[in-house]
């Protein structure tokens, strides 16, 4: 029996063994399996990161708002393209507008209740939105330039060379007919010959009986003057030459235009070939203005307005021109148009190269005007605040045209003769921001679906026992009346009370509402809890069937 007993433990033991060794193996087996799908694995992750790292569109380092299908230049500044991957939250050029990220959504704001005591306290103003008359006024800095079409080129139209010069320095004045240099050529002393064989022959063929003879003689003298002519032979000379009957070794040749030279390129002694530019004259009576206006004003500026000038040199005067041309093109750096003004320029005290400051008075136009400081500009929106009596400011969006420099031009949302908040207006805005925010966190509707339903407008009063409040148990009143005066006795009236969490001090967001009863007149009475001391935000509904008709705001300290 004990021989049986030992070969029964032996055989379990055994088998155990083998179990063990089996269920070993299996593992090693499985790992195996694993570690040979492990590459198929990364290899799949890998060409799904492959193909999604494929450019979906290209972009401008510069300009991230150009999205081209393939490589190239940027349109707006000619950089290379670059490419982004789908992998960079971009969406691609081809995608459709669903995976086009949403646009900002516009910030939620609602009325603001502020009775007159606070709104002297803080500064709040208002004026009346008005349909006037404005000009709007452009300015720009220009640079002093030479008129271009007072500018006269010397040349001479033969070879030779300048024997003596008359004019010798850049910047010297000169007059029309005066001398400039003397030229010495031998093609034209060679054509002076001509010109004087051709007077000699056409005198001695007067007396000839044949008058083809004289006729030839006299077309052969005008032919050879006409050459002399075409050489800007000046007419002195030719009258010289043919009163003397002698050629001339030396030419003088006289300025064409009156002013100032700007350049000059002769020397004595100088060998002129024809068409060489020896002398530049430019006239600085009139002279231009060239400044870059910016392209958002470009549409204002147009031919024939007046305009002033002021530069440094003379910071007391102005010099009055007008617009003569605006360049058909803007420079893509600066974003602005050349426009070129003309400006008189007596005694010469308008230099070229001056740095000058333009204004320009744009035609008069009519619109829609409210004060600068009127105006909320985010950038994806603009608000003003409408008041509409009785202490409360509706926030309102506007479509804003010109801005002026006393006042914005409206061009939608705002009528005629409505009152707007002027001074505060930034501490209406957060107000009205909290405000909105508050009604969000209370569960009431948003301020653009209860705007209608507050049209009512209520008079609504709050009242506390003791006032100020104070932590603990207070009582609550409020009278809840129509415009004409008269009590509201069907309503359901809720005092909440808000406290914004205080992460600094640990101190979560605070809110509790106390409903209250209606006594008698359109009174509504009832105890209610202030948790502790400190600034609450009070929102005062009134709701009847469900439906808010009047709701009021206002902050309290409790003691």
């Amino acid at each position: 029996m004990r021989t049986m007993s030992r070969r029964i433990v032996v055989a379990i033991a055994v088998a155990i063994v083998v179990a063990m060794v089996v269920a070993a193996i299996a593992v090693v087996i499985g790992r195996r399996a694993r570690r040979s799908e492990a590459p198929a694995a990364v290899s799949t992750e890998t060409a799904a990161t492959q193909a999604t790292a494929k450019p979906e569109y290209w972009t401008c380092p510069m300009h991230p708002e150009v999205k081209e299908s393939g490589p190239g230049k940027c349109p707006k500044c000619g950089m290379d393209l670059v490419s982004v991957p789908a992998s960079a939250g971009e969406p691609a050029a081809g995608a459709s507008q669903r995976e086009m990220p949403a646009a900002p959504r516009a910030t939620p704001r609602s009325e603001v209740s502020i009775d007159p005591r606070r709104q002297q306290l803080i500064g709040v103003r208002t004026a009346r939105a008005e349909r006037r008359a404005f000009q709007r006024a452009v300015r720009a800095v220009g640079i002093v330039r030479y008129d271009e079409t007072r500018l006269t080129d010397v040349n001479v139209k033969l070879e030779g060379w300048i024997r003596k010069l008359y004019v010798d320095y850049t910047g010297a004045p000169v007059k029309r007919g005066q001398a400039l240099f003397a030229l010495y050529s031998p093609a034209l002393l060679a054509a002076q010959n001509e010109y004087l064989l051709a007077l000699k022959t056409r005198d001695e063929m007067r007396p000839s009986q044949v008058a083809d003879a004289r006729d030839y003689a006299g077309r052969l003298a005008d032919a050879a003057r006409r050459r002399l002519v075409l050489w800007d032979l000046p007419t002195e000379a030719l009258r010289e030459i043919e009163e003397k009957r002698q050629a001339q070794t030396e030419i003088v040749f006289r300025s064409p235009a009156a002013g100032f030279v700007v350049e000059k390129q002769a020397v004595e002694g100088m060998h002129v070939m024809p068409g060489q530019s020896l002398y530049r004259i430019t006239d600085v009576s009139v002279v231009w203005v060239e400044a870059g206006v910016y392209e958002r004003e470009l549409p204002l500026v147009r031919p024939g307005l007046s305009a002033t000038v002021t530069l440094d040199a003379y910071p007391d005067e102005r010099f009055t021109g007008r617009v003569v041309s605006i360049y058909p093109f803007v420079e893509e750096k600066t974003r602005t148009g050349k426009v070129r003004f003309e400006f008189s320029n007596r005694g010469g005290r308008l230099k070229p190269g001056m740095f000058a400051n333009v204004e320009l008075a744009t035609a008069g136009e009519r619109g829609m005007v409210v004060p600068v400081d009127a105006l909320l500009d985010s950038g994806a929106e603009q608000v003003v605040f409408v008041a509409l009596g009785d202490g409360y400011f509706e926030p309102r969006k506007v479509k804003v045209g010109q801005r002026l420099d006393d006042g914005v031009q409206i061009l939608a949302g705002l009528k005629e003769g409505e009152e707007i908040a002027t001074g505060a207006a930034f501490f209406l805005d957060s107000e009205s921001q909290l405000r909105a925010s508050l009604q969000a966190y209370e569960g009431l509707p948003p301020p653009e679906a209860s705007a209608s339903a507050a049209r009512e407008r209520l008079d609504i009063t709050f009242r506390s026992q003791p006032d100020p409040p104070r932590s603990g148990e207070n009582q609550f009143e409020v009278s809840v009346r129509t415009p004409e005066g008269r009590p509201v006795t069907d309503a359901q009236v809720a005092v909440g009370f808000f406290m914004a969490a205080m992460p600094s001090m640990n101190m979560p967001a605070m809110r509790h509402e106390t409903k209250l009863s209606h006594a008698a007149d359109g009174v509504y009475r009832g105890a209610g809890q202030v948790m502790t001391a400190g600034r609450w935000d009070v929102t005062v509904n009134v709701t009847r069937g469900g439906q808010r008709i009047g709701v009021m705001q206002l902050s309290v300290v409790a003691r």
